[in-house]
């Protein structure tokens, strides 16, 4: 998995970090029409931020795509022009999902242990 994640950070910071790209990168999403307006940052403190990101890029994958190709960036994408790499990518984005809403459920407000082992139960069952 950490090839992956790297690679995804990689990307969403060669976005992110400079000014004029993530501005560029906003507007294509909006010239567009896409659903979202960013790419979210990855932090190392909260491990949930994976999942939300990885979903992200997954979602945006084709913008993402578009738009370095369109700048004449394309080897900054290429992974995401790669089917097993997508196919990793992909596996890691729904397994993180699927660990992400666990734990959500897990620390809801007046949880006890009978539903914290139900919850543990069910994605057990799942996967």
């Amino acid at each position: 998995m950490k090839p992956v994640l790297d690679a995804v950070v990689k990307l969403v910071n060669t976005i992110r970090s400079r000014g004029l790209t993530h501005k560029q990168f906003r507007d294509f999403l909006q010239s567009v029409q896409s659903e979202y307006f960013d790419v979210l940052y990855y932090t190392k403190v909260s491990w949930l931020s994976a999942g939300c990101v990885f979903e992200r890029v997954w979602q945006l994958k084709d913008d993402i795509v578009s738009f370095f190709h369109e700048k004449q960036c394309s080897a900054e994408c290429e992974m995401l022009q790669d089917t097993e790499w997508l196919s990793d990518f992909a596996f890691f984005t729904d397994l993180l999902c699927h660990m992400n809403n666990l734990n959500v459920k897990m620390q809801g407000k007046n949880q006890f242990i009978d539903d914290i082992w139900a919850h543990l139960k069910d994605f057990l069952t799942k996967t």
